[in-house]
């Protein structure tokens, strides 16, 4: 017997109802139940975001890591850069990764692993649309499964893809 749980989250008004949770409150519930670190990539972050922004300050002020990996930072709002350059400035455990593929390849996964034994992993950017108005599917997942995708992130950190942002 497992003791990993799956649980689908979702936007979309076509999809909400029936038991099924929101994608918006399943981020607020892993950023506010952290207690040691997160793990996350995006494809495209937007300033229409801004609760994550202050789920994720609030995090960082609780003193939990975060490791954020942005497909081509550079690529963003100027907006976006500067509040992550200004958490990063002040608060030394969040790290900031630039994925920057050799070739044509993006970094189109959006997923959160946090301390290890919780994950999100679906379909929506970390915008206001993906979180709130497009129609996204997630899987919340919890338990020893969720090593591997831990793991799987870890790998990611370490490719010759992903470039630490420094200040």
């Amino acid at each position: 017997m497992s003791d990993t749980t799956v649980r689908i989250v979702v936007t979309g008004t076509a999809w909400m109802g029936g038991g099924i949770g929101s994608i918006e409150s399943a981020l607020e519930q892993l950023f506010r139940e952290a207690k040691q670190e997160i793990s996350l990539t995006a494809y495209s972050l937007s300033t229409g975001a801004d609760l994550l922004f202050d789920w994720m300050e609030a995090a960082l002020a609780r003193g939990v890591q975060i490791s954020l990996i942005i497909n081509h930072l550079n690529d963003h709002p100027f907006e976006v850069i500067s509040k992550l350059r200004r958490f990063a400035a002040t608060y030394t455990h969040l790290r900031l990764y630039d994925f920057l593929s050799e070739g044509e390849a993006d970094l189109h996964a959006k997923v959160i692993v946090v301390d290890h034994n919780k994950a999100l992993i679906g379909s929506s950017n970390l915008s206001r649309r993906g979180l709130l108005a497009n129609h996204e599917m997630a899987v919340m997942i919890q338990g020893t499964a969720v090593v591997n995708v831990a793991n799987a992130m870890d790998r990611l950190m370490q490719s010759r893809d992903v470039v630490r942002v420094l200040l």
